[in-house]
């Protein structure tokens, strides 16, 4: 029978070694793919669950059993990726950015296929949907990939990233729109299409 991460975690309190490697085989995978996708860099994703890991170590005593395991353990892992992406000033885009007076080379895309394909096509429009993603800030990329990466509810992402639910929903709301403007092209300053 699986213990729940609750009593995995006061056996790590008690000192119990083998209980804490317990819980990075649970979530090692999941963390890592949050953290991978909001620095799309292997390298520095593996850094970034290493030091989440390292953190989660030293918080246990914070805990309360009385939450949810998991949103505590992305908040922690997505605080420090959040921390990783200021310090290293990645440059991102304001929704509110001028994309005509903006410097920085646009995304092109080439279609190589010689006619339309259905599954050619989804497949790139995922491919650019993807690096799109990349392009937003650090706050809406996490609550994307927290609500559509690792599927988790309004409610559960207001928790794990400790905001009212209101804004949770506004920043879905606002990176919808920035990357739909995005994907058709327009300008969110024109009022898009």
């Amino acid at each position: 029978m699986n213990a729940s991460d609750a009593e995995i975690v006061e056996r790590c309190l008690s000192g119990e070694e083998e209980a804490f490697r317990i819980l990075v085989q649970r979530y090692e995978r999941p963390v890592y793919g949050l953290i991978h996708r909001m620095v799309a860099s292997d390298d520095d994703a593996r850094d970034l669950t290493q030091e989440s890991f390292v953190k989660v170590f030293r918080s246990l005593d914070q805990f309360d059993p009385t939450r949810n395991f998991s949103s505590w353990i992305f908040k922690i892992a997505s605080n420090q990726t959040i921390d990783y992406l200021r310090k290293r000033r990645v440059q991102t885009i304001s929704i509110h950015a001028d994309p005509e007076n903006d410097d920085r080379p646009e995304i092109q895309l080439e279609d190589s296929a010689p006619g339309p394909s259905g599954e050619y096509a989804e497949t790139r429009r995922r491919e650019r949907l993807g690096e799109l993603v990349q392009r937003l800030p650090a706050h809406y990329r996490v609550a994307v990939e927290l609500r559509y990466s690792q599927q988790r509810s309004y409610e559960e992402i207001a928790e794990t990233l400790d905001l009212p639910l209101g804004t949770v929903k506004a920043r879905l709301h606002r990176a919808h729109h920035q990357l739909r403007a995005w994907m058709e092209g327009t300008d969110l300053e024109e009022g898009g299409r």
